[in-house]
């Protein structure tokens, strides 16, 4: 072998090597950064207090002869209005819908609510295209029970969908969405601690003036939504609240919220998702399902009556008179319902509507 060779050969072996160090290297820092983040995630949300008295996000409204909880995600936040289910309904209302919560949440949560309270006289779900899809806000669950396990940030057995591929190399790629959350909670917590001591600063000076609101930007386009049927990634908890509230006897509604025409067109498999929740319905002697995403039972076309007006978005929400145009719907149509029955009665086979 010349000499040229051999130090041609020389070089592919150093590159080669260098290459085999820098692999090892990666994968070494990967793996060692994933498990720093593990555990700072783990000592994070094990270290918030646990909820003392009403969660802030919960809502409670009116008084009567019993409690009608509503769940849901941000959509159900905004499109029941507690007011008036009260009023109508003669009921109190505790409406724990909100931003980050589906259905591992809301389990756990009537779980809570029954150690101090008996059965409820109804619970609205207000239900999601993307529920099965969706996982629940690690910082709710911590404050709402010190018992929960929450193995967050665990690489086992779980895939970056972005890319399966790179899933396999990096750790730290297939939990970036899981990494991405646990920073935004430890960011927004901060916030929140800084929101707390700017208002007791502001408390004893006069309020500034408000700037008015942004203009929103209208989402005209957006690419098809495929549905993520059940059970998904928190559905098993969906079954396993409905099976309480079965032997609760508490009549539950699940409750497909309005969206505009556009977003249908993005969530464009409303049949699977919609079937899901009959079938899920259909299982349990108290479900019923309430379909108003229908344009025989409210005005899809009509943008003023969606918060983000005309627009393709998937993550579609009332706006103020569309959500009091909703509820006075929601209530005629629950109202004899509730009227032929009370918590630990069971309806007949064929009575659903």
């Amino acid at each position: 072998m010349t000499k040229a060779a051999q130090a041609g050969r020389k070089r592919g072996l150093s590159a080669v090597g260098l290459i085999f160090l820098f692999a090892v290297s990666f994968l070494v820092f990967d793996r060692l950064l994933m498990i720093g983040l593990k555990v700072s995630a783990s000592r994070f949300y094990a270290s918030l207090e646990d909820r003392q008295g009403r969660d802030p996000k919960t809502m409670i409204f009116g008084q009567g002869d019993g409690d009608i909880l509503v769940y849901g995600s941000s959509r159900g936040g905004r499109a029941f209005g507690e007011n008036q289910l009260s009023i109508q309904l003669g009921k109190r209302v505790v409406k724990e819908a909100n931003a980050g919560r589906f259905p591992r949440y809301f389990y756990y949560s009537y779980l809570r609510y029954r150690e101090k309270h008996a059965p409820p006289a109804a619970v609205f779900y207000g239900t999601d295209y993307f529920l099965f899809e969706k996982r629940t806000s690690s910082i709710d669950l911590a404050r709402l029970d010190k018992t929960i396990k929450l193995d967050v940030l665990n690489p086992a057995g779980s895939t970056n969908e972005a890319s399966p591929f790179l899933s396999r190399i990096s750790q730290l790629f297939r939990k970036k969405p899981e990494i991405d959350d646990y920073l935004g909670d430890r960011i927004g917590l901060e916030r929140e601690a800084e929101a707390g001591d700017l208002a007791a600063g502001e408390s004893k000076a006069a309020p500034a003036a408000r700037k008015p609101p942004k203009k929103r930007k209208r989402i005209k386009s957006i690419h098809p939504r495929i549905y993520a049927s059940y059970p998904g990634i928190e559905g098993e908890y969906f079954g396993k609240l409905l099976d309480l509230l079965e032997k609760d006897g508490v009549p539950v509604f699940l409750v497909i919220i309005p969206d505009y025409a556009g977003t249908n067109e993005t969530n464009f498999e409303q049949d699977k998702y919609k079937a899901d929740m009959r079938e899920l319905a259909r299982a349990r002697a108290n479900a019923h399902v309430l379909d108003f995403n229908r344009a025989d039972r409210f005005n899809l076309n009509d943008p003023a009556l969606f918060r983000e007006g005309d627009t393709r978005q998937s993550n579609c929400h009332l706006s103020f008179e569309g959500r009091k145009r909703f509820t006075l719907k929601l209530i005629d149509a629950a109202r004899p319902i509730l009227s032929g029955l009370a918590p630990g009665n069971k309806k007949k086979a064929g009575e659903k509507p």
